[in-house]
C-alpha cells in the first residue's frame, strides 16, 4: 500500500451498483469503516466494464461520497472483478528439489506454482488469480505450507481465474481515470468470502452464492481452501425485467416493486404486515391508468427466474462433485440475494441449508454495510488488510531467512576444522 495513504479501501464495481468504503485499522488489528460510498452503476453490462466515462463518473462518485463521510482524500484501491466472462479451472504443478539437504525454500514454492499456472489460454484471455489449494511433498498430501519442509519432490494443486485482458484492464482504466491507484485486483466472490465465510464453514465445504444485477456468481470451499469458481449470465436484472415485461410497467417502477413486493416463493402468505390486503399498485406505460394486482401474481412471475437461477447453480455444483460434500451449506450475497423468499428458494433446490452472509470482521458504520450487498466491498478491505500486514512482514521474514542462511554456512566453515 502506498505509505501516503494509511487508509484501506475496497471497490466493488457491479452492475447494478458501485460501492467504495474507507476503513482504516489500529495497532490492534481492528478494522474501522469510515466511510461508505455508493453510485448507481450505468457503464457496466454482465458484470464487465461497456462504458468507461459512465463507469468512471460512478466510481468517483460513490468515492467522493464515502470521502465525504470520512473526511478523508483517498488515492488507492484494492478492486473487485467480476463478470460472465470470468472463468476457473484446477491445475496442477510438480518440481524436484534441487538443494543439497533437500529442504523446500520459498523459492521453491513459488517455482512449482509458476509450473502450475504455466498451462495454456487464449491469446485474448490472461490469467488473473493463481489460487493455492494444498501442496504435496513426496506422498505426503494436504499441506497447506511446505516451506521448511523435507523431501525430493513437491507439487501443488491450484485454481486458476482467466479474464478477457480488456476485461480487466477497462476496469482498472475506471479506476484510474476517476483519479486512484489501482493497489490490486481481487476476484469478486473470493472478496465477498472473506467477509463471510468462517473457517470452519470453509474446512467443511460450503457454497458462496453472490446474485448480482446480471450475473450469478458460485465459489465452493472445502477442505479450507477453493476448490471451484463459475459464474452465470442471469442475476436480479432479469427477475426486474421479467416484472417490466409481464406486469407491462416501466423499468425503473419495475425494480421498486421487486424491491418492496417481490418474492421467490408464490405459495407462501402474502403481504400481511402492510395492511394493504396483499395488493400492489403497478403504473402502467403510455399514460394508461395503473393497475391494482395481487401480490401472488407477481410472486408467481418471479419465482421461475428465481428457480432458474438457482437450478444453474445446483447443475453446476453437481457436475464440480461437490453436491455431497457441503456440509456448511450455503451462504447467500449479493444484492439480488435479499429479495424475500430467495432464501427458501434456494434450500429447496439445493436441498441444503442456507444463510445470508452478512459482512463481518469491521466495526464502525456497520449499519450501513450490514447487507448481503456489501459483501464484496467489506471483504475488499478485508483483503487489502491482509495483504499489507502480509508485505510489512516480509521484511522481517527475509531477515531471518539470511541469518539462517548465514548460520549455515559458519556452521559448514566451523565443521571443516572440527
Amino acid at each position: 500500500m502506498a505509505k501516503q495513504d494509511p487508509y484501506i479501501v475496497g471497490i466493488d464495481i457491479g452492475t447494478s451498483k458501485v460501492c467504495a468504503i474507507i476503513a482504516e485499522a489500529d495497532a490492534e488489528g481492528f478494522i474501522e469503516v469510515i466511510g461508505v460510498g455508493s453510485a448507481e452503476s450505468k457503464g457496466v453490462r454482465k458484470g464487465a466494464v461497456v462504458n468507461l466515462d459512465a463507469t468512471t463518473q460512478a466510481v468517483r462518485h460513490a468515492v467522493e461520497e464515502a470521502e465525504s463521510l470520512s473526511g478523508l482524500a483517498v488515492n488507492a484501491a484494492f478492486v473487485g472483478l467480476g463478470g460472465a466472462n470470468i472463468k476457473g479451472y484446477n491445475s496442477r504443478g510438480v518440481v524436484a528439489i534441487s538443494s543439497r539437504n533437500r529442504e523446500i525454500s520459498e523459492a521453491d514454492k513459488q517455482r512449482v506454482i509458476d509450473q502450475a499456472r504455466a498451462v495454456s489460454i487464449p491469446p485474448d484471455r490472461e490469467i488473473i488469480e493463481v489460487l493455492p489449494q494444498e501442496y504435496t511433498v513426496d506422498d505426503q498430501d494436504g499441506i497447506g505450507d511446505p516451506v521448511g519442509m523435507l523431501g525430493m519432490r513437491l507439487s501443488v494443486d491450484v485454481h486458476i481465474v482467466t479474464s478477457p485482458i480488456t476485461a480487466r484492464q477497462n476496469v482498472i482504466t475506471s479506476i484510474t481515470r476517476s483519479g486512484l491507484l489501482v493497489l490490486d485486483t481481487v476476484l469478486a466472490p473470493m472478496a465477498a468470502a472473506e467477509a463471510t465465510l468462517s473457517d470452519d464453514e470453509k474446512e467443511f465445504g460450503v457454497a458462496l452464492i453472490d446474485i448480482g444485477g446480471e450475473t450469478t456468481s458460485l465459489a465452493i470451499f472445502h477442505r479450507g481452501t477453493i476448490r471451484h469458481t463459475a459464474v452465470f449470465p442471469l442475476g436480479g436484472s432479469h427477475l426486474t425485467n421479467d416484472i417490466a415485461v409481464g406486469l407491462r410497467t416501466p423499468f425503473p417502477e419495475a425494480e421498486r416493486i421487486k424491491r418492496e413486493y417481490g418474492c421467490a416463493i408464490s405459495n407462501r402468505a402474502v403481504d400481511l404486515q402492510r395492511g394493504n390486503g396483499g395488493l400492489v399498485e403497478v403504473p402502467s406505460v403510455g399514460g394508461r391508468a395503473p393497475r391494482t394486482l395481487s401480490r401472488e401474481i407477481l410472486c408467481d412471475i418471479l419465482q421461475p427466474r428465481a428457480e432458474e437461477i438457482l437450478s444453474l447453480v445446483h447443475n453446476e455444483i453437481v457436475r464440480a462433485g461437490y453436491e455431497r460434500q457441503l456440509c456448511s451449506g450455503v451462504v447467500l450475497t449479493g444484492g439480488g440475494a435479499m429479495m424475500d423468499g430467495m432464501a427458501e428458494v434456494t434450500e429447496q433446490i439445493l436441498d441444503l441449508p442456507v444463510r445470508y452472509g452478512i459482512p463481518e470482521g469491521v466495526g464502525g458504520l456497520t449499519e450501513r454495510i450490514s447487507a448481503p450487498a456489501f459483501a464484496t466491498a467489506v471483504g475488499l478491505v478485508l483483503y487489502g488488510y491482509r495483504k499489507k500486514m502480509s508485505a510489512n512482514r516480509a521484511p522481517a521474514r527475509q531477515q531471518a531467512g539470511a541469518l539462517a542462511r548465514a548460520a549455515s554456512r559458519i556452521k559448514g566453515w566451523l565443521g571443516n576444522f572440527f
